[in-house]
């Protein structure tokens, strides 16, 4: 309470200089400039508009592993947004992402599951995204080019979907597969 005080006492007895830049950052990246004498007059601000730029040094979470995605769909045959989705849905495109259940990295692959393909580093981004994307490659061939199987098996398990003959009842599962085909058009 006291810093915000001392922040409005700041603001109202020191005054703007004519040619002062405010410069507002948004989490999305953005950055926004505005005069200072125009930053304070609200119906000043809403008539300007404001020049809006991405910082360069910015990047949306999903740049930072295109690479691997796109090495993995070329040698899989997946798309790259089938891929980007499931990294989206399953850690948010955190590397060192861990579920409650044990799944690991930016695929989420159960230890298991990732060790029918190899001793790898679940960590490891590129590691990780190449198998998982090999494990979905594995899915969609079994449930013959179905994405919602393939992806219902992936989150839930391949038994799972045998069991119930398709999308499993659960509501982590259904709203998994929802997810993913809403960030598809799909």
């Amino acid at each position: 309470m006291r810093n915000i005080i001392l922040c409005i006492c700041v603001v109202l007895h020191i005054p703007i200089a004519a040619n002062a830049t405010v410069i507002e950052f948004s989490n999305d990246g953005s950055v926004t400039t505005f005069e200072a004498r125009d930053y304070l007059a609200d119906a000043r601000r809403q008539q300007k508009k404001p020049m809006v730029f991405k910082s360069a040094a910015y990047r949306k979470p999903k740049d930072n592993f295109n690479r691997f995605v796109q090495a993995a769909a070329l040698e899989y045959g997946v798309d790259t947004r089938i891929i980007h989705a499931i990294i989206e849905t399953e850690s948010l495109y955190k590397i060192d992402a861990v579920s409650p259940k044990g799944a690991k990295g930016l695929m989420q692959l159960m230890p298991a599951t990732a060790k029918q393909y190899g001793e790898i580093d679940l960590f490891d981004p590129e590691q990780n995204i190449n198998v998982g994307t090999r494990h979905l490659k594995y899915l969609l061939d079994k449930y013959k080019g179905d994405l919602i199987l393939a992806v219902a098996a992936y989150n839930a398990g391949e038994g799972a979907v045998e069991k119930y003959d398709g999308i499993p009842p659960y509501p982590e599962t259904i709203g998994y597969v929802s997810k993913i085909t809403a960030l598809l058009d799909y």
